[in-house]
């Protein structure tokens, strides 16, 4: 974790111009945000959020919070999810990591699909 300012209290760290990297998983996880604290295992970051996982998925939102112990980051507000050419635009996104899943509302997607060689 890193950042422009920080302050360090007895139960949380607060960060401005907070970068946050989980790499204690099998795909290591970079997040970008305005602002952010850290307490207990927990990562709640605010305004101009870009996550992004060393595969290439990425999503946007403005707030959102990452649980270490679990690898479920979340956004309760709009967000754009993508990867490559294929693009998910919802509502409260809840992105597991480690299982590589996606729970979301209202969701609108643009997937590319491959063609067989058969």
């Amino acid at each position: 974790m890193n950042g422009s300012e920080a302050a360090k209290y007895a139960n949380r760290y607060t960060v401005q111009k907070m970068q946050y990297t989980d790499n204690s998983k099998e795909f290591m996880a970079n997040m970008k945000a305005n602002s952010g604290i850290y307490k207990n295992d927990m990562v709640y970051l605010d305004g101009d959020i870009v996550y992004i996982r060393e595969d290439g998925l990425t999503f946007e939102t403005q707030k959102a919070t990452y649980n270490k112990k679990t690898s479920i980051a979340a956004a309760d507000g709009d967000f754009v999810l993508y990867r490559d050419s294929n693009r998910v635009v919802g509502e409260k996104l809840k992105y597991n990591n480690s299982l590589e899943r996606v729970e979301s509302k209202n969701v609108k997607a643009v997937y590319q699909l491959k063609e067989s060689n058969k």
